[in-house]
């Protein structure tokens, strides 16, 4: 089955794709000249990236670190359960947004408010993307095997360490899922989508 991302991210997400230029292909005209000499060359070992089993290249993969996190037994009690990494699909999209925490006060007979104890709120992280069959993923070569693990790591009632270049340059190193969805596209066999709501979750140690 022959698969456009692009297409599938504006059905599932509204996420179009945005074109760097419109080329109305006729005839008559003289074929258009684009000048690319003022574009460098980047050192492909300086850039995150890896290559798929098609061999197009994956801008900074995002990993879910495999080890010991809390979930809940059967019981209701918090138990520890080992976890393998978990490479997130290539078709994966992030968003992050992160508010300041601002006291304002109002000022009397004038405009505006005084501003102080400025604060960062929590990053808010929105990942979304599609399981697809991809046989050179270490541990969930189909689709259905993808929305599996990533069910798994939904029932951890814990901070879940996230490994990526994207999450490093935010000083992001923990992540925790508020909401996670899993939806159905209409002729569309073996393209699972899917909606994690994340916030950052750095840990702290309190000392008594």
């Amino acid at each position: 089955m022959e698969i456009n991302i692009s297409q599938l991210f504006e059905i599932a997400f509204g996420i179009k794709e945005i074109n760097a230029y419109n080329i109305d292909i006729n005839d008559s005209q003289e074929p258009t000249v684009f000048d690319y000499s003022g574009i460098q060359k980047i050192d492909q070992t300086n850039v995150d990236a890896k290559l798929s089993y098609l061999g197009t290249p994956i801008l900074m993969p995002m990993t879910l670190k495999g080890k010991k996190y809390q979930v809940f037994d059967s019981f209701g009690n918090v138990v520890l359960q080992d976890y393998e990494d978990f490479v997130l699909p290539a078709a994966t999209l992030v968003t992050m947004r992160r508010a300041k925490i601002i006291n304002k006060t109002k000022a009397n007979a004038a405009n505006g408010t005084v501003k102080e104890m400025y604060g960062f709120n929590d990053w808010r992280i929105d990942i979304r993307g599609f399981c697809l069959a991809d046989p050179s993923h270490k541990n969930a070569t189909a689709a259905y095997d993808q929305k599996l693990k990533l069910w798994e790591y939904d029932n951890v009632v814990d901070s879940i360490e996230i490994l990526g270049q994207l999450f490093n340059d935010l000083n992001i190193s923990n992540i925790a899922i508020e909401e996670i969805q899993f939806n159905q596209l209409k002729g569309k066999p073996g393209v699972i989508p899917f909606y994690m709501k994340c916030v950052s979750d750095e840990p702290l140690e309190l000392i008594l």
